[in-house]
């Protein structure tokens, strides 16, 4: 019937201009999000500043070698004190696409992200053992898998996925107290299986992707059947204190819709000091 071609045609048609934009928000450039959070500990009248990147989910088709190379020149370019990689580095798409390539390709161009205060990452989900050999065997970034290093203002902790062995404990082991502690972690939900922080500390995850694909209505069904307790931005839940970042690539189709890609600068200063704020 005649009328029945008209709705599939437009039916095609309105899917492919959803498809279309859904790639060109998926493949534009990561907006800065800037926000403000207080970090316990950090001396007063002492702002240090932190870029958070998270689910590059480097291969085809939207995160190429030379999208990657533009985003670290990016990221470079913010010239925040620390930088931090919150896990998934690596294509986590449903499709087998070509030109997919190797780990040590999807790593290699986070080895020129330079911060005065240090390059820092954890595992995500999609990332393995041959993420921390390779990282190891470059130097840079520091993988941090449930251990510390103190950078002199605060100490950054990093906690293994939950995909593998997350040890709060041996993250948090031999850090003085008093000392300001950054917790990065790949999923955010990992705060919900844990008791209250054995120490003021503020953690930074990623994972959620911000939602990726969140249209207005079908975001407000998944928000009330599939809820985080934090999907993105700043949150706070039984004394844990949280940053989630919707992170720069895709996993399983590449496209984003009313979630663009972002890197957060995230400026910490004590508790005491000025109110916090934040734009998403």
């Amino acid at each position: 019937m005649s009328w029945l071609r008209a709705a599939a045609a437009i039916a095609v048609a309105a899917l492919v201009l959803v498809a279309g934009y859904g790639w060109f928000e998926a493949t534009r450039p990561p907006r800065l999000v800037e926000a403000a959070m207080p970090l316990p500990g950090l001396a007063p009248g002492l702002e240090v500043s932190v870029l958070l990147m998270s689910d590059i989910h480097a291969g085809p088709p939207d995160m190429p070698p030379a999208r990657l190379d533009a985003i670290v020149d990016q990221a470079n370019a913010v010239g925040a004190d620390l930088i931090v990689l919150l896990g998934d580095y690596h294509t986590a798409h449903r499709l087998r696409l070509p030109g997919r390539y190797r780990l040590e390709a999807s790593l290699a161009p986070l080895a020129r992200l330079k911060a005065p205060l240090g390059v820092f990452a954890v595992r995500g989900n999609h990332d393995n053992i041959w993420t921390n050999r390779i990282m190891g065997a470059a130097g840079t970034p520091v993988l941090l898998v449930n251990e510390n290093r103190d950078v002199g203002p605060l100490v950054v902790a990093g906690l293994d996925s939950a995909h593998h062995q997350p040890d709060l404990a041996k993250a948090l082991a031999a850090i003085p107290p008093g000392r300001p502690v950054l917790l990065l972690a790949h999923e955010p939900e990992q705060w919900a299986f844990l008791d209250a922080p054995p120490r003021p500390l503020l953690m930074l995850a990623g994972h959620t992707h911000g939602g990726q694909i969140h249209p207005p209505l079908l975001g407000l069904l998944r928000d009330r059947f599939a809820p985080y307790r934090c999907r993105r931005g700043a949150c706070a839940d039984r004394g844990w204190s949280l940053y989630v970042t919707s992170g720069v690539g895709t996993s399983t189709l590449p496209l984003r819709i009313a979630v663009p890609p972002e890197m957060v600068l995230l400026r910490l200063y004590a508790p005491s000091g000025r109110k916090s704020g934040t734009e998403k």
